[in-house]
C-alpha cells in the first residue's frame, strides 16, 4: 500500500469550528477515583493530547490557532459575538476550549497514575513525558501556566513564570528518558504496549520520541537561553532523535482511524487548505502537492487553490467548497500523524547551525529532512527538488471567485531550495524553516511557533486585525488567559498578567521563550 494511502492521517485536528468546551474544574473530580483501574489503562485519555479522535476535541487542542501556521484555513466566519478567530481576536470560548481540553486530559490520570506507581517504572515515565508534551503546547499557546504546584484536587493553583515553567518541564523529561533507556534495552514493555496506539509499547521509539521533543524545546527556547537550550539540545541528540520514517509517530487505533473528523468538516465544507502553504508550493512545483491537498474542481484547469486566511471578505463557507481540501480529509480510515522524523533532521539543522554539536552539518541535516518527507508520503523527485535553485515561493490569485482580489498576496519570501553554503546565517535560517514548515504538515504550532520567534517562514497575514494589540505584520503572537481561570482562579491569574513582558492579558504580548538573542521579538 502506497504510503500516501497508508500514513498520510488526520493530524492535528484542523476543524476551527467551535465545539463543546471541557472545563478545567472537571479534572479534579474524584481525583483519586477509580482506584482499581491499572495505571496503563489511565495512560489512554492522557493520550489524547497527541492524537484524539473526537471531533470537537481535536478542533480545541490543534487547530483552532492553525490559520496562524499558515497551513490551513476555516472558511467559516468562526466567531462569537464581535470576536473572529481569523482576524487575532478569538472569543474567551475558543480559548476555555484549548486550556479546558489539555488540562482535563493531563491531570486526573496524571495524578492517579503519580500515586499507583509512586513515582517509578515505565507508565510514570510516559505519563511525565505526555504531561510535558500537553503543558509545552499550552505555554507556547500562553505563556505562563500552572505547572510546579498542581496538586490534585486544586482548582486554584498558583502560575509559573515561563523560565520556570521551561526548566521544570526539561527537568521532569530528563526522568522520563532516564527511565526509557532503562526499559528500551528490555524489548517490548507489556503493561504498556495494550493501550500504546503509537508504539505498541517499544520504549526504543519512544526514547527517541521524547529526544526528540526535548530538541523541540530546546530549540524554541534558544533564543532567550542560549547555553541552556545548547546544553538540552546536545544531550537529546547524543540520546538518540527520531532518524527514519519507521520513528515516525501515528495515532493507529480502529477509534482514532474511524472517528477522523477532518473529512466531515471538510465535507460541509468548512475547512481548506491554506492560500499560504499552497503558493509556496506551486511555486516550488513541489511534487508532495498531491499528498497534501486536492486539485480544485471550479475550472477545468485545474491545480491547487488554497483559501487566505484571515479573507477580505468571508461568504459562506459552500462558496469555497471546490477549493483545495486536505488530502487527509478525503478518507476517514487514514491515521492521524504526531510527530515525523523529519522534524528531528531539520531540528538539527537550525541546531548546527548555531553552532551546536549536533552530529553532523547543517546542510546534511536540510537534505535528509526533505529527503525523509518524501520517504514519508510516498513521493519521488527528491534529487531534482533539492538541485532546484530557481524557484520561489509563488504568489496568490484568489481568481475562483468573483471580485476576490482583496485576497491576493504577493509573496514576500523569494528563499530558493538548493543549499547555499555560501548564503548568510539568515538566509540558511529561513531555508531551513520553509523546508521545515512544508514537510511537517500539517503541524499548526511549529510553525507558528518558529514565525513567532525567528520571523520564517513568512506567513500570509490576515487582510486585516480586528484587535488593536496585534497588527497584521507580526500577527497574533499567543492566546489570552481564559475567562474560566479569571472566574475560578482570579488572584493567581492576575499575579499572572504581571509575569507576561508588558504586563498585559493581550494576544499580542509576546512569550519570553521567542525573545531572539539580540534582545529584540
Amino acid at each position: 500500500m502506497n504510503k500516501i494511502i497508508k500514513y498520510i492521517g488526520a493530524s492535528v485536528v484542523i476543524g476551527m469550528m467551535a465545539g463543546c468546551t471541557t472545563n478545567f474544574d472537571d479534572f479534579n473530580t474524584n481525583p483519586y477515583q477509580p482506584s482499581k483501574v491499572p495505571a496503563s489503562n489511565l495512560l489512554s485519555t492522557m493520550f489524547n493530547v497527541y492524537a484524539c479522535p473526537q471531533q470537537n476535541a481535536c478542533q480545541e487542542i490543534n487547530c483552532m490557532w492553525a490559520s496562524f501556521s499558515g497551513q490551513v484555513t476555516a472558511t467559516a466566519n468562526w466567531s462569537f459575538g464581535d470576536n473572529i478567530f481569523a482576524y487575532y481576536n478569538a472569543s474567551d470560548k475558543h480559548n476555555d476550549s484549548s486550556w479546558g481540553r489539555i488540562y482535563g486530559y493531563i491531570y486526573p490520570s496524571f495524578f492517579l497514575i503519580e500515586k499507583s506507581t509512586e513515582k517509578k517504572g515505565v507508565i510514570y515515565a510516559m505519563a511525565q513525558l505526555t504531561r510535558v508534551y500537553g503543558m509545552q503546547m499550552l505555554t507556547s499557546l500562553q505563556g505562563p501556566i500552572p505547572y510546579t504546584q498542581m496538586k490534585a484536587g486544586d482548582t486554584e493553583a498558583p502560575y509559573d513564570k515561563e523560565q520556570t515553567v521551561w526548566h521544570a518541564m526539561f527537568d521532569d523529561l530528563d526522568n522520563a528518558i532516564t527511565i526509557l533507556k532503562s526499559a528500551a534495552s528490555l524489548g517490548v514493555n507489556q503493561d504498556l504496549a495494550p493501550v500504546d496506539q503509537f508504539y505498541k509499547g517499544d520504549c526504543k521509539k519512544w526514547l527517541k520520541f521524547a529526544n526528540t521533543l526535548k530538541l523541540r524545546m530546546a530549540i524554541r527556547i534558544s533564543g532567550i537561553e542560549p547555553d541552556y537550550a545548547q546544553t538540552k539540545g546536545q544531550e537529546a541528540v547524543l540520546d538518540g532523535v527520531l532518524e527514519s520514517t519507521g520513528d515516525s509517530s501515528y495515532d493507529t487505533t480502529n477509534s482514532g482511524i474511524n472517528e477522523n473528523g477532518y473529512a466531515i468538516i471538510s465535507g460541509w465544507p468548512e475547512v481548506r487548505a491554506n492560500a499560504c502553504l499552497v503558493a509556496y508550493m506551486n511555486g516550488y512545483n513541489d511534487p508532495r502537492r498531491p499528498a497534501y491537498f486536492t486539485e480544485q474542481t471550479q475550472t477545468a484547469a485545474g491545480g491547487y487553490v488554497g483559501v487566505r486566511s484571515g479573507s477580505a471578505d468571508i461568504p459562506e463557507p459552500t462558496a469555497y467548497a471546490n477549493y483545495s481540501k486536505l488530502f487527509i480529509a478525503t478518507d476517514k480510515t487514514l491515521p492521524q500523524p504526531v510527530m515525523y522524523a523529519a522534524e528531528a533532521a531539520f531540528l538539527r539543522a537550525e541546531g548546527a547551525l548555531k553552532g551546536w554539536s549536533m552530529g553532523g552539518d547543517a546542510e546534511t541535516f536540510y537534505k535528509k529532512g526533505i529527503q525523509l518527507s518524501f520517504d514519508e508520503f510516498g513521493i519521488s523527485g527528491v534529487d531534482a527538488y533539492l538541485a532546484d535553485d530557481s524557484s520561489v515561493p509563488g504568489n496568490y490569485i484568489d481568481n475562483l471567485i468573483s471580485g476576490h482580489t482583496g485576497n491576493n498576496y504577493t509573496n514576500q519570501s523569494a528563499i530558493t531550495i538548493k543549499w547555499d553554503e555560501s548564503a548568510d546565517p539568515t538566509e540558511k535560517l529561513e531555508r531551513i524553516l520553509t523546508q521545515k514548515w512544508i514537510a511537517c504538515y500539517p503541524d499548526p504550532m511549529n510553525g507558528w511557533a518558529d514565525f513567532r520567534r525567528t520571523g520564517y517562514p513568512k506567513i500570509f497575514p490576515a487582510t486585516k486585525s480586528m484587535n488593536s494589540d496585534c497588527n497584521t505584520t507580526r500577527g497574533q503572537r499567543r492566546l489570552r488567559f481564559t475567562l474560566s481561570e479569571y472566574n475560578n482562579n482570579k488572584a493567581n491569574v492576575e499575579a499572572a498578567v504581571g509575569m507576561l513582558s508588558n504586563g498585559k492579558d493581550s494576544n499580542g504580548t509576546d512569550l519570553w521563550w521567542a525573545m531572539k538573542e539580540d534582545g529584540t521579538y
